[in-house]
């Protein structure tokens, strides 16, 4: 009995710790009516294989989170078609964007992001909006460091060239990282 209770102490010290992250990180994936109740999910499916875990906490609540929130999407499609209708991602939204999206709206990324494959958005947002390093986020996708690596790499130059197509005037000066060093 005393084990289960030591158990249960780390998993809430986890929870207290992770609970945001792992909201804004559904809250970026999921109409906003849906986030708490997926947050709920994963943190019960967290409980359920908390003894399989493996690797630092966050990663791996995102890794669950990851497919609770495709299961949450492809639930919701399903919905939205068998009621006839389908809702734009403003009123998914509410009427309030977050910190985040306006940022991005202002930049132009918002319209660069959405034209790449919805696999490149995950591995970048993975990296640079929920600050994983890539050992971490190849551990929340499920697939070797290595694996990770190519994959970042190769939405990073995708990224590079659509944003490229934006910014016309600055496209003959190399890629983003090398602009950004000098």
């Amino acid at each position: 009995m005393g084990e289960i209770a030591d158990e249960w102490s780390r998993f809430e010290a986890v929870y207290r710790d992770s609970y945001p992250a792992v909201v804004r990180y559904l809250t970026r994936r999921l109409a906003r009516e849906l986030v708490d109740d997926a947050a709920s999910e994963a943190f019960t499916i967290a409980w359920e294989r908390w003894s399989t875990r493996r690797g630092d906490a966050l990663p791996w609540l995102y890794g669950i989170a990851r497919r609770v929130a495709a299961n949450a999407r492809r639930s919701q499609g399903r919905a939205d078609r068998l009621a006839g209708r389908l809702r734009s991602r403003e009123d998914s939204y509410g009427d309030e964007p977050g910190a985040d999206t306006e940022v991005l709206a202002r930049m132009g990324a918002a319209r660069v992001l959405v034209r790449l494959p919805e696999r490149d958005r995950e591995v970048l947002m993975l990296v640079s909006w929920d600050g994983l390093d890539p050992h971490e986020a190849a551990q929340a996708l499920g697939c070797s460091k290595a694996a990770f690596a190519v994959r970042l790499h190769r939405a990073r130059r995708r990224l590079e060239r659509e944003l490229a197509k934006e910014t016309p005037a600055t496209a003959d000066q190399g890629p983003v990282a090398e602009r950004t060093a000098t």
